[in-house]
Order: C-alpha cells, then structure tokens, then sequence
C-alpha cells in the first residue's frame, strides 16, 4: 500500500484536480489521503463481512450495520473518497448494486456481489484482496469500469473504418516491426488485429472479461489482468502501446509505473489518439446536446476525458521519458449524423449519470431537428487525424528496472 500512496504523493498530491467546463468534467485522481483512508477505515469492515460470510447460506440476511458499511465502501470507491470536489463523474453506486443499496438488510448473495465489486475496484491500489468463498451463484464482477455493460456499448462507440485499420497497420510497419509488443487495455481487438501481424511477438491485456469474451481475438495473447500491477517480468518488453484505454485507469500513474517496469531500457511507451473534428454544426450540436443532458443529470454529464492523459504524461516526462508527437495521418471522414453523436448516446462507460440510451438518443433527434441538421441518418463530412505520442525509456533508477523512490 506505501507504494501506491507513495506514487500519488510524488505526483503532486496537493495539486489542484482541473476544473470542469460545461461540456466535460474530469475524473478525480485519487489522492494519498483518501488512499490511506481506503486501507485503514474502509477496507476493514468489508474484508470482516467477506471472511463472516463466505460459507453462509446465499439467501440469509446480513445485518443492518453490515449492510449500511458495505454501501458506504463501495461509494467510497465509487467517489474516490468523496472529497475531491469532482464527484460528479461517479454519479452514486453503479446499476449492478443500485438494488441492493435499497435494501436495509441485503442477502450474503448480494453482500458477497458487493464485496466483490470492491474488491475488483480497490485490490490493485491498496495491496489487499479479499478473498471471496463465496455460495453457488454469487458472481464476482470486474469492476465499476468493466462489466457487460461496456462490451456491449464499446463497438457502437468505437466504429472503425478501412482507413483506420490501414493507418494502424503503418504505424506498426514503420515502428513496432520485430519487437516484443504489450498492449494496455485491449478490449475487442480492434487495434491489436491490425498490429500483431507486423510485430516480433504480441500481448494484450484487458481488465474486463467481457470485453476479452465480446471480441475475436484471432489467437492472440489476451491476458486477463490490470494494468496497475501487470502480470509480466520486469523489462520484458520493447513496445508498450495504448489507444485511450489509459481514460479507464482507476489511477494512472499507477499504470505509468508499471509500464516503466516492464519496458527495457531502450523501449518505447506508445499512446495512440484519434483527433475527430465534425463540421461545426455537429460542434454546436454536441454542446447543446451535453447541456441537455447535464441539466437531466442535475450537474455536469459526466464524459472522460484527457485529464487521465496530461497526468499520465506529465508523470512519464518527470521520470526522464522523452517525449515525441507524431501525426500518422489526417483524412476526411464521412459519418451519419448518429455517428458523430454516438459518442454522446455512450457518453462515459458504463453510463454514471442514470441516463439510458433511449433518453440519450431522444435528445439527440430533438436537437438535431430544432438546429436543422437532419435526421440522425443524415451523413455530414469532418476531419479525423491519428496522433502518436511515443515516449522512450532512455534512463533507468537502478538495476532492478524499479520505478525511482
């Protein structure tokens, strides 16, 4: 645990978290005290009721108290702590446990999903797992960030088309060939079917096992695992490379310090990033639409953004990392207007601001029709360009490939 609050202290703790604007709102890093507060007030009580539990009958009740501590934990991990001033993105408890928050005593089946969905959420910052012998039939989730419903609203989201696919490939011709490549948050495939052809060997891995299930992974090598504590040997890779998986990070400075570790000196950390700019309609069209959504919300809609990637990379140039932008490629896109929108119908994965797809989407028509820009089938041509940002692991803090104290 001293580490990954030793981690969040050496990147500033007392750094101002960025404010929001009225169209996004930044996800709150995780801070040392609210860490310290999840391992010494928070963990305990929750680790009791999984040990109390564990081989109890799935329909017996637990008691009131118990109930009452194992919501407060897991919206304390929901909210990171609560008193970052940026709670809004984490809008409450997520769908899965919505219910059994209503209840004053919930069953050991539902008290056990709790535990699970904490423990899926905190294990990799605090050090502590929690071990869950659970009774048949209680499942044990991946996490707030990582369930079926991102499988199931990602590939609408994230549409590809053949010029994506071919600029993918030239980026790992020209810059990954014959290497030893990891990927960060994999997820359906879509960018490690086009890079694991042109490389020495490929490995992904992917923190929800519903996104490794929903995709076709051709053969490849997807490990289930975080990238806050990868599974792999120190310096045992040449390429590291993320395509805005990193917004997902529970904390990504963690992230940062693994992929330190596991690149060899030498090695290259690629981020890569899509650049989408619709016609200027579209623009006013996804403010007004946002804004229609906040005020549905009660505050901000909640959508990640970069502030995971500035924190991210500013950590990598402190380390010694050096640093380079590279535009791969610029192109005009045509898309339908529900396309372009499609972002904002998904908006953050899964959705913490309680409002459906079916809401969304009818906000979007009435919008659309009242600026005049069509039905949602109405097609609209935008830019779209592909940046890389490579970073290059030139120095190393001692002979163990150990992030520096």
């Amino acid at each position: 645990m001293s580490a990954a609050i030793d981690v969040v202290r050496e990147a500033g703790d007392s750094v101002a978290v960025p404010p929001c604007d009225s169209r996004f709102h930044y996800v709150p890093p995780w801070r040392a005290a609210t860490l310290g507060s999840l391992t010494e007030r928070v963990l305990p009580p929750v680790a009791d009721v999984a040990a109390r539990y564990s081989a109890a009958r799935p329909d017996e009740p637990i008691t009131a108290d118990e109930t009452a501590a194992l919501i407060a934990a897991c919206t304390y991990v929901r909210l990171r702590g609560g008193d970052d001033g940026c709670t809004l993105a984490f809008g409450g408890l997520p769908p899965e446990l919505a219910g059994h928050a209503r209840s004053e005593r919930m069953t050991v089946r539902a008290a056990l999903e709790c535990v699970g969905w904490f423990d899926a959420n905190q294990r990799f910052l605090t050090g502590v797992h929690i071990a869950v012998d659970g009774p048949a039939g209680a499942r044990s989730p991946d996490g707030a960030l990582y369930g079926p419903e991102l499988a199931r609203r990602y590939a609408p989201a994230r549409q590809v088309t053949v010029r994506f696919n071919d600029v993918l490939r030239g980026f790992a011709e020209d810059f990954l060939r014959s290497r030893r490549v990891l990927e960060l948050g994999t997820g359906t495939g879509r960018l490690a079917r086009n890079v694991a052809p042109f490389v020495g060997s490929y490995t992904g891995i992917e923190a929800s096992r519903a996104m490794i299930d929903a995709g076709r992974r051709d053969g490849l090598d997807v490990r289930h695992g975080d990238m806050m504590a990868m599974p792999f040997a120190t310096g045992s890779f040449d390429a590291v490379v993320e395509h805005e998986s990193i917004d997902f990070c529970t904390e990504p400075l963690l992230a940062a310090t693994e992929v330190e570790r596991v690149l060899a000196l030498g090695g290259r950390f690629y981020r890569v990033e899509l650049e989408t700019a619709p016609a200027a309609g579209i623009g006013r069209l996804q403010g007004a639409i946002t804004a229609r959504l906040a005020d549905m919300s009660g505050g901000v809609f909640p959508y990640w953004t970069k502030g995971q990637r500035q924190r991210l990379h500013r950590w990598l140039l402190w380390r010694g990392f050096v640093h380079r932008r590279i535009e791969l490629a610029r192109w005009d896109e045509t898309r339908t207007l529900r396309d372009w929108l499609q972002g904002l119908v998904n908006a953050s994965y899964p959705s913490f601001s309680g409002i459906d797809e079916r809401a969304a989407l009818s906000v979007c028509v009435e919008l659309a029709g009242a600026a005049s820009m069509g039905d949602l089938d109405t097609r609209w041509t935008g830019r779209v360009g592909m940046i890389l940002h490579e970073y290059e692991c030139v120095d190393r803090c001692c002979p163990g490939h150990r992030p520096r104290p």
